[in-house]
């Protein structure tokens, strides 16, 4: 029996209902969902819902609605409402006449993109998957990788809303978990550096719950730190937070600054692969934390291959076929800690709960 199977018997029934009915579902749902985000039209109905003063439950729209404020064809919208709601995402409207709006929790799901229950970013991984097999196919020929800064800036800016929903997952099980050091950063004297900000949506987070605390992002990204000093200045925050366009080794021989948290977030993976590289970077980290400082390491573990199946691997694994085209590299919990045993730190801790996770170290 392999590693897999249950006690309970698979029919063919079973697994043609698995390929053919549930997975055709879910397909179109992908493929129909991107293209709502892609159009602008699910950013439309959040627009659209903040003009309402009471709880959003719902949005109702019709297809001329649509059409005049996004200028989009009113016999393709219909194709696409159409499939929509025999997926479940939309419904028919029975108040107004030819009128549709969101089923339940939809608003929630898959609209309501600062939300707390918000998934669509992740599908929206899925659809960019679908979109691009052309270069899987051509990776899987060749062997090529490109630059992360090739892809796509709207996929990049999907990636960096996944990464900073993963952020704030890490941050709330850290406010869980590690309640002493978050006393510490609830002080004004705090000092928080995020080490890859990227479009600073993960910086965003942490600076609506520690009001007091001062930030730092770096990110050698340009563009990156370009949208975080926009998303900074329209949140009145300039007093609280400098960004930086410059690599950690630069940053670290031109500060003084010692801080109490430092956070990478979604941002290991993607560096150079050469663990000496990463080591370095992890020193860097160590010289710039203060004596009892941490370092909150967000990062997904994959598991080997051939490891046996423990847990729903799905989303792990979507992640390293999304950026295996861009040379990322990941840890399993046994090669990530002897990552850290290697560097300057001493004490690792994995603070895990149900599925959510993140790595604690500290001096």
């Amino acid at each position: 029996m392999s590693q897999n199977q249950t006690n309970t018997e698979i029919t063919i029934a079973n697994q043609t209902k698995k390929f053919l009915v549930k997975s055709m579902y879910g397909f179109q749902t992908i493929l129909a969902y991107g293209l709502g985000q892609r159009l602008g039209i699910f950013e439309y109905l959040y627009e659209k819902a903040q003009k309402s003063e009471e709880k959003v439950t719902s949005i109702s729209f019709t297809l001329e609605e649509l059409s005049d404020n996004l200028n989009l064809d009113l016999r393709y919208l219909d194709a696409w409402v159409h499939i929509l709601i025999a997926c479940g995402i939309f419904e028919i409207d029975e108040s107004r006449e030819k009128c549709a709006k969101t089923a339940p929790y939809i608003y929630d799901l898959l609209i309501d993109h600062k939300g707390m229950f918000y998934v669509g970013q992740m599908i929206a991984g899925f659809y960019s998957m679908a979109s691009n097999q052309d270069l899987f196919v051509e990776g899987i020929k060749t062997g090529k990788t490109s630059n992360i800064n090739d892809i796509p800036a709207v996929d990049y800016k999907g990636g960096q809303l996944m990464s900073a929903r993963f952020g704030s997952i890490v941050e709330r099980l850290f406010a869980k978990r590690c309640k002493e050091d978050r006393k510490k950063i609830l002080k004004e004297t705090a000092n928080i550096i995020e080490i890859g900000c990227g479009y600073g949506f993960n910086l965003e987070g942490w600076m609506k719950k520690y009001k007091k605390a001062k930030f730092v992002g770096i990110d050698i990204d340009p563009n990156g730190i370009e949208h975080a000093k926009q998303l900074i200045e329209e949140s009145n925050w300039s007093d609280r937070v400098e960004l930086y366009q410059i690599p950690l080794e630069d940053y670290v021989t031109k500060t003084d600054t010692k801080f109490d948290i430092a956070i990478l977030n979604m941002v290991l993976h993607e560096m150079n692969p050469d663990d000496k590289y990463r080591l370095s970077v992890l020193d860097n980290i160590y010289t710039l934390l203060k004596d009892d400082g941490l370092l909150i390491v967000g990062d997904t573990m994959i598991p080997d291959l051939f490891k046996p199946n423990t847990k729903i691997q799905l989303y792990d694994v979507m992640h390293k076929m999304l950026e295996v085209g861009i040379g990322s590299k990941f840890y399993d919990e046994q090669s990530f800690k002897g990552l850290i045993d290697s560097s300057s730190f001493k004490h690792t801790e994995l603070i895990r709960e149900r599925g959510d996770y993140f790595w604690a170290i500290r001096k």
